[in-house]
């Protein structure tokens, strides 16, 4: 195979919806026959069937009449497709062991771009043998094949030649011509059902007696799309496949010639693979900041686990500090047999100085990397949500004027970014109540006067000392439910006992109105925070 060659590996599930039925049903007997069905208009009609249900004569498109008729014990389940792409995904994220590039196709079929992969496995015959066999193993029904092409490989492995590999794309065509011309549809999505049973009509039934007709015809008579997928299947013009994720280019792979369960093993082959990787990032000058160690069990199962950096790091240490608290949601099971860690998201790392002060990065005369550390420990121990500081938002009003924001401020050239200044504003409380609190108000004031009294959860509050009002007007272009009683006059008052409370008044319509009497009929009293 040249170096300028495409390598894939294509596997084909043809009984998907019977093995994830079986795997579900482990009370149905090996030899007992499944169908899946489909309801069309008043019909019922069999849409897939195991092997035994294909050795009783039964086939798709029967009906379901039809199968009891032919297999009595057949076990017929109505097809579920959701279920079936959903298994698809996650046989797919299996393969990610093979390669990062994995996509699906036709709801049956797994291609794998294994360019430069094959060499991992002992070559591409070894590699495609471990795929097949780990499928099988798991209990499915499973078929591959090899070829610089991956509708060449599905078109291998759909129609009898499992197993196969063709590394060279001038042997593709000798490899594909017996294969039979509805393969073309495995190459072109968009080629029309009739132009495989047109070309039968003209006696084309294999694609090898498509090769000697001048391209020209070919497209006249049958369009262009049957030449083109004979193009895509012969590999002279390029199929990339569409991968089920984005490729993280940063990613480093250990596998192991028997699985390991002990954590001691599992934490040297980490710690091979974080060294690695920094020395990767290092020559690049690069800092990761998102982290995803996958590891792939030796009964199929794939467990990844995700830490989040506040800043672009690549220091060995930190790194195996954090990975050391997510080991412990791994399980093992029978062993692992290969490990993969990547770098989804990376940085241009810059190394910072030393601070003496305070910054939003920093923590009080040291380091900003320590306060930065500090915080990516908190945030992988307690989830990302879980840890934030407060920042000023564009708001007046006192439940929107603060907003949550990383506890490790953006940086550039080594400095943190310049955020907007806290407003200059009467003395609030730092937290606010979820929901206002009714107060029950034990006096009428008038208007421009606080309360004397009230009561709070049963208890009454006299209050000592009251400073305000600050009227808090909502923004008149925006509805808002909890601004639609209009103004409020906030008052920050201290009982008898020295609690400090921040109350307020709704519905307060403008002096005039107080004067007439409007607002002081509606004495409607909240509490909206707590001073410390």
């Amino acid at each position: 195979m040249s170096a300028a060659e495409k390598s894939f590996l294509a596997l084909w599930l043809p009984r998907l919806s019977t093995d994830r039925l079986r795997r579900t049903r482990t009370d149905l007997p090996p030899a007992r026959p499944v169908a899946m069905t489909r309801t069309v208009g008043t019909g019922v009609f069999v849409a897939a069937c195991d092997q035994a249900a294909t050795d009783a004569g039964v086939a798709p498109g029967v009906t379901l009449a039809s199968a009891r008729a032919l297999a009595p014990t057949v076990t017929a389940t109505e097809m579920d497709e959701t279920a079936d792409a959903a298994l698809l995904q996650r046989l797919a994220g299996w393969c990610d062991r093979y390669s990062p590039l994995v996509g699906t196709a036709g709801g049956d079929r797994i291609l794998i771009e294994a360019t430069g992969a094959a060499h991992l496995f002992g070559g591409a015959q070894a590699m495609l043998d471990d795929a097949r066999a780990r499928l099988r193993a798991a209990g499915f029904c499973a078929a591959g094949a090899y070829a610089p092409s991956p509708s060449a490989a599905a078109a291998l492995a759909r129609f009898g030649a499992d197993g196969r590999v063709v590394e060279r794309r001038v042997d593709l065509p000798e490899a594909l011509k017996e294969a039979p011309v509805a393969a073309l549809a495995l190459a072109e999505p968009a080629l029309d059902p009739e132009t495989s049973v047109g070309l039968q009509r003209v006696g084309l039934r294999r694609l090898g007696d498509l090769y000697g007709l001048p391209r020209a015809a070919l497209s006249a008579r049958f369009g262009a799309a049957a030449a083109s997928a004979l193009d895509r299947l012969l590999a002279r013009t390029a199929q990339p496949i569409t991968p089920r994720r984005p490729v993280a280019p940063w990613r480093v792979r250990l596998s192991f010639p028997d699985p390991i369960g002990l954590r001691g093993d599992i934490d040297a082959a980490v710690e091979r693979l974080v060294d690695r990787l920094c020395q990767r990032l290092s020559a690049e000058n690069l800092g990761c900041r998102r982290l995803e160690l996958t590891a792939f069990r030796a009964d199929g199962a794939a467990q990844t686990v995700t830490l989040g950096t506040g800043r672009p790091v690549r220091e060995r240490a930190r790194l195996l500090r954090l990975l050391a608290e997510k080991l412990d949601a791994i399980e093992p099971g029978f062993g692992i047999d290969c490990l993969i860690l990547a770098a989804p998201r990376v940085e241009p790392f810059e190394s910072d100085q030393l601070s003496g002060g305070l910054d939003a990065g920093g923590a009080g005369g040291r380091d900003p990397d320590l306060f930065a550390a500090l915080v990516d420990r908190l945030a992988n121990r307690l989830g990302g949500e879980n840890v934030f500081r407060l920042a000023p938002a564009d708001s007046r009003l006192p439940d929107a004027a603060q907003a949550k924001a990383p506890c490790v401020a953006p940086r550039r050239r080594g400095r943190a970014l310049q955020e907007p200044p806290w407003p200059e504003t009467p003395s609030r409380p730092v937290r606010l109540l979820a929901q206002p609190q009714t107060l029950q108000p034990l006096s009428a004031p008038k208007a421009g006067e606080p309360l004397s009294a009230f009561r709070l959860d049963g208890r009454r509050c006299a209050v000592r000392i009251a400073v305000g009002p600050e009227r808090i007007a909502p923004d008149w272009w925006r509805e808002d439910a909890a601004w639609a009683a209009g103004a409020r006059d906030y008052w920050r008052v201290e009982d008898e006992t020295g609690r400090r409370y921040w109350i307020y008044r709704d519905g307060v319509a403008g002096p005039l109105a107080d004067a007439l009497g409007d607002g002081a009929g509606r004495q409607h009293w909240y509490l909206h925070g707590l001073f410390d």
